[in-house]
This record gives C-alpha cells, sequence and structure tokens, in this order.
C-alpha cells in the first residue's frame, strides 16, 4: 500500500520525528494511538491525518478530542 492510502499516522517525537503506525481506518489509527501512549510515555506522540492533528499525548482533556474527531 501507499502513504497515500494510509493517511491517519501515528508519530513518536524525541529527538527526532518517527512514524510508528500508518492506517486507512480512523478506529484503527485511534487504536495504535492507544497503543503508543502507553509504550512510550514520556513521548510526544501526535494522531494525524496529514497536516490535521486529532490529538496529541501531552493535551489534557480527551472530551475535547472527542469533539473536534465529530467534525472531521
Amino acid at each position: 500500500m501507499l502513504e497515500e492510502d494510509l493517511p491517519f499516522k501515528v508519530v513518536r517525537t524525541n529527538s527526532h520525528d518517527e512514524v510508528i503506525a500508518r492506517a486507512a481506518n480512523l478506529v484503527v489509527g485511534r487504536a495504535a494511538y492507544e497503543t503508543a501512549r502507553r509504550l512510550y510515555p514520556r513521548d510526544h506522540i501526535p494522531y494525524r491525518n496529514g497536516a490535521q492533528v486529532f490529538e496529541r499525548s501531552d493535551e489534557g482533556s480527551q472530551e475535547l478530542t472527542i469533539a473536534r474527531l465529530r467534525y472531521c
């Protein structure tokens, strides 16, 4: 599959950006994001669709994120 076919991605940022998961499905990407947060609790982990950031691991409120996902 090409990168364009997998728009949702989870990126691990410590000293550099590392794409650790790509998904074609929003729910599968979300599961990868949640897993990455547990595996790398000290790293900055954004969940993205292109330039749009759905959630970041350093955000405090998940209610705000759920509201944002409803408008996508």
